[in-house]
């Protein structure tokens, strides 16, 4: 007490009692200026690390020391002012400076007169209570986050800063297996020469000892590590800390890692501590797990968008490809990109035996067996001969050289061949070996099958492909030599025809006139099948010049070359009168000259059978049809069996009497010439007496 008195023996038991009471109890002075400390127990002594001499006569704030900014402050001081009961907890710090939470409860005491005259407080040390929580709550917020990590550097992340500061650690590392052995993948508050280095799973030391029983190793006390593993420190380079937590990460049964911690003073983990690390760790085990998990789908998917992007890649290339060896040296590329670090190659069967052909850069390293395979390897070499009989691809697990006949190969684990046929007949082979994988996956049997099978098709389809061009180029030769051919006779018969008409003109004016009428009509069967010749000998010319001319693509107004056509047929034949209906024409991609050959022969073609109607119409118009146009020319002409539809584009061919309908038969042949070329087509539908419809259809756009 503060003061000396005669107690009473009631007040004295209450002294002794307050004394003797291993709660702490202060004190304060109500009617004194700042309430200042007027008693103080030995518990208080206890608790605050301060002696009575030091705490009489001061506010009770001064445990709070420079900590000042707490919220529970204000709440005990309008308690004060109110002069009622309350209790709060307050961060205090002993002399020696260590924090401790003190749960104060202050009542009032008052006097006769019912005036506050002193404040009693009972102060109790909750310290690991308060340190309990924090780290239940703290281990709450940490498990939240974990659940939405996804990554393993968010995960260490995370433990070396905010679990690494919810225990006042010094420093911490993050050491994980991978390949069979213990790497550091994160560290913080310590350097590279500290005790914890990568290392192998097995020996003598902390982290692989904590993995392989599965249980935390505790090291409370300076000394205690380097006791337990003396020569750590000379292994490592490294100076152990004061104290350490290791702790392992096990998930599954399966060993992922240890976290460890490092304290600069002893440490005495507490049952809370301990139970914090142990869930942090299974916590951490769970999300890296899940972190490994969620990479595997991501690489996955990768994976498989890869392998979607090379076979678009490779169904490109086929679709255009025609030469079998550079499609083989696109599937090569395919394989490598799906099977990294593979060896694929490309064998034909020539000459009796299976030649590589194709293959990917790492058989340049072996000069000896990529001489040899390229030498030929015999048809009854066991790993091509299975494929050749039965058509089907086979995996070879654990690659024998020597059973399989294809010496050099030891450096393979695992072969895999699938048959390509071409033209119905197995004609190469697709190889792809490994060095490091020793089985096939199910994935793996199942990509190479779909490469093979999309490869197969694509071969076939590149040799007939190849095939078909090269008829293609052979019929485009011959056709030029026909041209040519075409062009020559056409050109050599103009001259004796011209003399047939010169002589029999001047044999004719040699004789004596009037000649007889059946001398009239040799001559006359003479002129008119020279002049027959003539006109068929033009029409050949005319084909053969619109075959060799060169297209001269621009734009041609279609409407602009009918008008044109109708106004030339108006010129030549002013006595016919035709009704014409021409509706709106598009501007179209094409030879303008060529095209005005095409309307020519059709507006021709329609006014020559019309003749014999006493009304005769002529209607054009125009379809869109998609990425074409249609123009049709309607007349009422005499029209035609569609029976023989087929021969109104033919040269030389008619439907009607040549006494009937004058004319070659071979502009309609000529403009259809023109119109393939155009990349386009003409068509004919007509009835006997009903007229004719003759039309074309052109591309919007030209093929190159």
């Amino acid at each position: 007490m503060s003061e000396s008195h005669a107690f009473s023996p009631d007040l004295q038991l209450l002294s002794q009692a307050l004394a003797a009471s291993v709660h702490s109890v202060v004190i304060a002075d109500a009617r004194l200026l700042d309430l200042p400390i007027i008693y103080v127990n030995p518990a208080f002594e206890r608790m605050s690390g301060s002696p009575a001499s030091e705490a009489l006569g001061r506010n009770c704030r001064f445990l709070q020391g420079q900590d000042r900014d707490q919220a529970a402050r204000k709440d005990l001081r309008q308690a004060i002012a109110a002069g009622r009961s309350t209790t709060v907890i307050l961060r205090n710090y002993r002399l020696d400076g260590t924090l401790f939470f003190n749960e104060l409860t202050i009542s009032p005491i008052h006097d006769a007169a019912g005036t506050v005259t002193h404040f009693l407080g009972f102060q109790t040390d909750v310290t690991k209570r308060e340190t309990a929580s924090a780290l239940m709550t703290s281990l709450q917020g940490l498990t939240e986050v974990l659940a939405a990590v996804r990554t393993q550097q968010e995960v260490t992340d995370l433990l070396l800063r905010d679990a690494r500061g919810a225990l006042n650690a010094v420093s911490g590392a993050v050491l994980l297996v991978q390949d069979g052995r213990l790497h550091v993948v994160a560290r913080r508050g310590d350097d590279d020469a500290s005790i914890w280095q990568d290392g192998d799973l097995d020996g003598h030391r902390p982290s692989p000892d904590a993995l392989r029983t599965n249980t935390p190793l505790f090291f409370r006390e300076g000394g205690e590590l380097t006791a337990a593993y003396p020569e750590l420190e000379a292994r490592t380079g490294g100076v152990a800390a004061v104290a350490t937590a290791v702790l392992p990460m096990v998930e599954g049964g399966q060993p992922l890692g240890v976290i460890v911690l490092d304290f600069q003073e002893p440490h005495d983990f507490t049952p809370d501590e301990e139970r914090f690390m142990r869930t942090l760790a299974a916590q951490c085990a769970l999300a890296l797990d899940r972190a490994r998990l969620s990479g595997d789908l991501e690489r996955q998917v990768r994976d498989r968008t890869a392998e979607l992007e090379a076979f678009v890649r490779f169904t490109e290339a086929a679709d255009s490809e025609i030469d079998v060896l550079n499609l083989a040296g696109r599937a090569v590329e395919v394989l490598s990109l799906l099977f990294p670090g593979c060896t694929n190659d490309y064998y034909a069967l020539e000459d009796g035996l299976w030649k590589l052909k194709v293959h990917t850069p790492d058989l340049e390293d072996d000069p000896d067996l990529l001489d040899s395979l390229r030498a030929g390897l015999p048809l009854d070499t066991p790993v091509f001969a299975g494929p050749m009989q039965t058509g089907q691809p086979i995996f070879v697990d654990g690659w024998d050289p020597q059973k399989e006949r294809v010496a050099g190969t030891e450096a393979f684990k695992s072969v895999a061949i699938y048959p390509l046929a071409i033209g119905g007949r197995p004609q190469a082979m697709f190889v792809l070996g490994f060095r490091d994988t020793a089985r096939w996956s199910v994935h793996h049997q199942a990509v190479f099958r779909a490469v093979g099978r999309s490869l197969g098709l694509a071969l076939d389809r590149t040799e007939t492909a190849r095939q078909l061009k090269a008829q293609r180029d052979l019929l485009q030769a011959s056709n030029e030599e026909l041209e040519a051919f075409t062009y020559s006779v056409s050109h050599d018969l103009r001259t004796p025809v011209r003399h047939i008409l010169s002589f029999g003109d001047l044999l004719r004016r040699e004789l004596p006139t009037p000649l007889d009428a059946k001398a009239e009509r040799y001559f006359g069967i003479v002129r008119t099948a020279a002049d027959t010749l003539s006109m068929l000998i033009d029409g050949m010319l005319d084909v053969s010049r619109t075959s060799r001319q060169a297209l001269k693509v621009e734009q041609v107004n279609l409407e602009r070359l009918f008008t044109e056509a109708r106004q030339k047929m108006a010129v030549d034949r002013p006595q016919r009168q035709i009704d014409w209906h021409i509706s709106s024409l598009p501007t179209v991609v094409g030879d303008a000259e060529l095209l005005r050959r095409v309307i020519t022969a059709l507006v021709d073609n329609a006014v020559k059978f019309i003749r014999s109607r006493d009304r005769a119409v002529i209607r054009v118009w125009a379809e869109e049809r998609g990425q074409s146009w249609a123009v049709l020319v309607r007349d009422n002409g005499v029209g035609f069996n569609p029976q023989y539809s087929n021969k109104l584009f033919s040269m030389f061919q008619r439907l009607h009497r040549a006494e009937d309908f004058e004319g070659a038969a071979v502009s309609l042949a000529n403009a259809r010439r023109i119109m393939t070329r155009h990349g386009g087509t003409m068509m004919a539908e007509g009835q006997p007496d009903q007229g004719a419809t003759f039309s074309f259809i052109l591309p919007k756009v030209l093929s190159s």
